[in-house]
C-alpha cells in the first residue's frame, strides 16, 4: 500500500489491550490469575486481578476479554470502589476499539474520564487522552488526534513519567508523517530515538526504527531508509509482539515494493496479514498491499481477489482514505481485464473520495480565516450594538408615552385596565433586560478593543527602545569613542599627561560612561537577540546576571531550534528580563530556574526561584506584574503565580504561537 493510506502503527494502542480471537496458548501467568480469583474475596483486590486478566487474555480471546471487564466493572460498582470503575471503564474503552465499535468505545472512555477527574488521577487522565487520540486516529481525525496526543504529553511531563510520556510522543510523530510533514517527524524521530537507546528500550527502538523508516519511504529516500529497515527486522524476528510484527513487515514490504522487488514485497506483506491482530482495517490494508503487488505481477486473478476482499473490510471501517486507494487500484484493476466500464466506475469513486478527502483536510484551516476576519468586524459590530441600543431605548420610551396614554383610558375600564397594566409592565420588564444584555455585549467588545488598543502601545514602547538604543550606539557611543581616541592621543603626545590624577580620573570616567551607555543600549535592545534569537539572548542576559555570582541562573530549553516571530521574541526577552529584575529586587533569591517547553504551536515558560516568596493575590498589582500581565496579554498567552513565603515563587505561562506566528497547529 502507499504510504498516505494510514498504516495504523503499533504504538497508537499500547496503551491498549488487544483483542481478536486466537488459538489460546499456554499462559503461565493467565492460569496463576485464574487460580488466584477463585479465592479471591468480593473486594477491591479481587477487581485488580478480573482487570490483569482481562488485559492478559485480549491478546487471544476477545469475549473473555470484555467479559472480565465487564464482571470487575459490575463489582466496583457493588462495592462502591470508583477507581476500580473508572480502570475497568478504561480497559473496556480500550477493548472496543481495537475490536472496531467506536461507540461503545467512545462512552466507556467519556465515562472513565468523568470518574478520574473526580479522583484528579492525572496518570489515568494522560492515557485517556492517548487512547481517544487512538479513537480519532483510527478515524482519520488526524487533528483531533494530535490534539489529544498532545494532551496526554503535557499530562506525563507534568507528573514527569518519562516512560509514559514516550507513548503519545511517538504518537505525535505518527500523525506528523500522516499530515506529511515527513522531515519533521523524521527529525522528532531521532531525538527521541536517542532517549529511547539511554534507557534500552528494544520495544520502543523499534517503534522509532518504524517511523523513520515510513517516513524516509514517504519522502522516497530508500537508501536513508535501508539501515533502519534492517534494524527492524532484526527486532521484529525475535519479537512476540503480534502487532509490532505486523505493522513492521508491512513496512519492510513497502520498501521493497518502492525498490520493484515485488516478490520480496509479497513475502513480507502476506506475513503481515499472518500477524494481523486488529480487525478489518488492519487486514484490509495488507490486503490492498498484496493486490496491489500481484497487479504489478500481471498475476489478476490473485490481484481481483485480494483487492475485492480489501474493499469490503474497508467499507465496514468506514475508512475513506484506505478505500480510496483502493478504488484506484481496483479501476486500474478492470481496465487490465478489459472492462472499462467498471474501471472508470471505480476511478471516478477515487477521484470523488480524494475530492472529499482534501475538502475535510482543507476545513480544518477555516477557522484560523475566520478569527482574522472576526478582528475586523468588532468595530463595526459595536457600532451596530450601540445603534440598537439607542432604537431600544427609543422603543421603550414610545412604550411608556403609551403606557401612561392607555394608563389613563383604563382608569375608567375596570377590569380591563388591571389586565392591561400587568401585560405592559411584562413588556417592559423584557425590554429593560434585552437592554441590559446588549449593555454587557458591548461592554464586552470594548474590553476587547481595550486590549488591542493596549497590544498597539506594547508595540510602540518596543520600536521607541528599539529607536533609543541605536541613538545611544551610534550617536552618544561613536562621540565617547571618538573622546577616548582624543584623550589616548593627547597621553601619547603629551606623556606628562599620563601622570596627572585629574587627566587620568577624566579617561577613566569617560570610559565608564562609555561601558554604562554601551550596557543601557544592550538593554533596551540586546543584539543577541535580533542576531541569534530568543534563547541566545536570555542566555546572554543570565551569564550577565550569573556574573556577580548573588544569583544563580540556570536556563533550560526544549523544542526550540526554530526562531520565532521577530516580535513574538522580542515580547517574550521583555517578559523574562523584567521577571528577573523583579527577583532581584525583591525576591532575596539565590537560584532561579528559567525552562521553555514548545510543542509544535504551544509554548510554556516557566521561572521558578528559592527567594522569600509573596501574597501573589495581594501584591499581584505590584512588583512589575501588572507589565509582565499587559505583555502576555499582548501575546495571547495565560499567566499564573504560585508562591509561597519563605519557600518561592514559580511562574508559569502558556502561548499558543499560531495566534502570533502564522503557524498551524498539528491538530484540529
Amino acid at each position: 500500500m502507499s504510504f498516505s493510506s494510514r498504516s495504523r502503527i503499533a504504538f497508537l494502542l499500547l496503551l491498549s489491550v488487544l483483542v481478536l480471537a486466537r488459538a489460546q496458548p499456554a499462559d503461565p501467568l493467565v492460569d496463576s490469575l485464574k487460580q488466584a480469583l477463585n479465592s479471591a474475596k468480593a473486594d477491591s483486590n479481587r477487581v485488580k486481578l478480573l482487570m490483569d486478566l482481562g488485559n492478559n487474555v485480549g491478546y487471544y480471546d476477545a469475549k473473555a476479554a470484555l467479559d472480565y471487564a465487564h464482571r470487575g466493572l459490575a463489582l466496583s460498582k457493588r462495592i462502591k470502589y470508583p477507581l476500580g470503575e473508572g480502570r475497568t471503564h478504561y480497559l473496556l474503552g480500550n477493548t472496543y476499539l481495537d475490536l472496531g465499535d467506536y461507540q461503545q468505545s467512545k462512552r466507556h472512555l467519556d465515562t472513565a474520564a468523568q470518574i478520574f477527574r473526580v479522583l484528579k488521577r492525572l496518570d489515568m487522565l494522560g492515557k485517556i487522552h492517548n487512547a481517544r487520540g487512538n479513537w480519532h486516529y483510527l478515524q482519520s481525525e488526524l487533528w483531533h488526534a494530535a490534539h489529544e496526543y498532545g494532551q496526554a504529553v503535557d499530562l506525563f511531563h507534568r507528573l514527569k513519567d518519562t516512560v509514559l510520556e514516550v507513548i503519545p510522543y511517538q504518537n505525535l510523530i505518527a500523525v506528523l508523517g500522516e499530515t506529511k510533514n515527513y522531515d519533521r517527524a523524521i527529525s522528532r524521530s531521532k531525538q527521541l530515538l536517542a532517549i529511547i537507546k539511554q534507557r534500552g528500550d528494544s520495544l520502543q527502538m523499534a517503534y522509532s526504527y518504524y517511523c523513520l523508516s515510513n517516513n524516509y519511504i514517504a519522502l522516497n529516500q530508500l537508501g536513508a531508509a535501508q539501515p533502519y529497515v534492517e534494524r527492524l527486522l532484526a527486532i521484529v524476528q525475535e519479537s512476540k509482539d503480534y502487532v509490532l510484527a505486523a505493522d513492521a513487515y508491512n513496512v519492510i514490504g513497502l520498501y521493497h515494493f518502492k525498490r520493484k522487488d515485488f516478490q520480496r514485497a509479497l513475502e513480507f506483506y502476506q506475513q503481515a496479514l499472518e500477524k494481523a491482530l486488529r480487525g478489518n482495517y488492519q487486514s484490509a490494508q495488507y490486503r490492498h498491499a498484496i493486490g496491489r503487488t500481484y497487479l504489478r505481477l500481471h498475476d489478476l486473478p490473485a490481484a481481483g481477489e485480494y483487492l475485492h476482499r480489501a474493499e469490503n473490510e474497508a467499507l465496514s471501517t468506514k475508512a475513506k482514505d484506505l478505500y480510496d486507494q483502493i478504488c484506484r487500484d481496483l479501476g486500474e484493476y478492470y481496465a487490465q481485464v478489459g472492462k472499462p466500464a467498471l474501471a472508470y466506475q471505480y476511478l471516478q469513486k477515487y477521484n470523488h473520495l480524494n475530492d472529499s478527502i482534501l475538502v475535510a483536510e482543507t476545513r480544518q484551516y477555516s477557522s484560523y480565516l475566520e478569527a482574522a476576519f472576526a478582528a475586523k468586524k468588532r468595530e463595526s459590530e459595536i457600532l451596530r450594538l450601540k445603534t440598537q441600543q439607542l432604537e431600544k431605548d427609543l422603543l421603550l420610551k414610545k412604550r411608556n408615552n403609551l403606557l401612561l396614554t392607555t394608563l389613563g383610558i383604563l382608569a375608567l375600564l375596570g377590569i380591563f385596565f388591571a389586565f392591561k397594566t400587568r401585560n405592559d409592565r411584562n413588556q417592559r420588564q423584557l425590554l429593560e433586560k434585552d437592554k441590559k444584555l446588549q449593555a454587557e455585549q458591548i461592554l464586552a467588545l470594548e474590553k476587547e478593543q481595550q486590549v488591542i488598543s493596549l497590544q498597539s502601545m506594547i508595540t510602540g514602547q518596543e520600536s521607541e527602545r528599539n529607536r533609543i538604543a541605536k541613538d545611544l550606539h551610534d550617536g552618544l557611543g561613536g562621540l565617547f569613542s571618538t573622546v577616548k581616541m582624543y584623550f589616548s592621543t593627547l597621553a601619547h603626545e603629551q606623556p606628562v599627561l599620563g601622570t596627572n590624577p585629574l587627566f587620568q580620573k577624566s579617561m577613566e570616567l569617560t570610559h565608564t560612561a562609555s561601558e554604562e551607555l554601551r550596557r543601557i543600549a544592550h538593554n533596551l535592545m540586546p543584539e543577541v537577540l535580533l542576531k541569534l534569537g530568543l534563547i541566545n539572548a536570555i542566555q546572554d542576559l543570565c551569564n550577565q546576571i550569573n556574573i556577580g555570582r548573588l544569583l544563580n541562573i540556570s536556563l533550560q530549553a526544549y523544542g526550540m531550534e526554530a526562531r520565532l516571530n521577530p516580535h513574538t521574541e522580542i515580547m517574550l526577552y521583555r517578559i523574562v528580563q523584567e521577571l528577573l529584575n523583579n527577583i532581584i529586587k525583591h525576591a532575596q533569591a539565590t537560584e532561579v530556574i528559567i525552562q521553555f517547553n514548545r510543542h509544535n504551536e504551544r509554548l510554556s515558560i516557566t521561572i521558578e526561584d528559592n527567594g522569600r516568596g509573596f501574597n501573589a493575590s495581594e501584591d499581584k498589582a505590584g512588583a512589575g506584574l501588572s507589565t509582565i500581565q499587559s505583555r502576555v496579554n499582548y501575546l495571547n498567552g495565560e499567566l499564573n503565580i504560585d508562591s509561597t513565603q519563605g519557600v518561592g515563587t514559580t511562574v508559569m505561562m502558556e502561548f499558543y504561537l499560531s495566534l502570533q506566528d502564522g503557524t498551524h497547529p498539528t491538530h484540529r
